[in-house]
C-alpha cells in the first residue's frame, strides 16, 4: 500500500474568469525605421480604453499604450473566447529602407 492511497481529494469550485471575443491590436502610429522591429500588443478586452490600460500595466519596458497619438488601436471579433487581461506583445519587422544604387 502506498502513501498516496490515504490522500483524500477535495474538489474545489471552478475559477471564473472574464472572457470576450474581442481582441484589440495596439500598434505604433509611426514606424521608426531606425529600429529593426516594432512591437505590437494583442489585448482581449471589452473596450479600447480597457485594452490600453491593460497593455500599459503589463509592459515591462514602461511604454504608455494609452497615448492615442503614439499607438493606434484596431479591434477584431473572433469566434474563440479569450481571457480578459491576457496580453501578447509581439515584435514585427520593420520594412527595410530602400537603398539607392550609385550610378556610374
Amino acid at each position: 500500500m502506498s502513501e498516496d492511497d490515504d490522500i483524500t481529494e477535495i474538489a474545489s469550485p471552478p475559477v471564473m474568469v472574464a472572457e470576450t471575443n474581442r481582441i484589440f491590436r495596439l500598434s505604433p502610429a509611426f514606424d521608426d525605421l531606425s529600429q529593426t522591429s516594432r512591437q505590437i500588443a494583442l489585448v482581449p478586452a471589452e473596450s479600447e480604453e480597457i485594452a490600453r490600460a491593460i497593455a500599459t500595466a503589463a509592459d515591462a519596458l514602461g511604454r504608455d499604450w494609452r497615448d492615442e497619438r503614439a499607438f493606434i488601436a484596431d479591434s477584431i471579433e473572433t469566434e474563440e473566447r479569450h481571457v480578459i487581461g491576457d496580453v501578447i506583445f509581439r515584435s514585427t519587422p520593420n520594412a527595410a529602407p530602400m537603398k539607392r544604387r550609385k550610378r556610374d
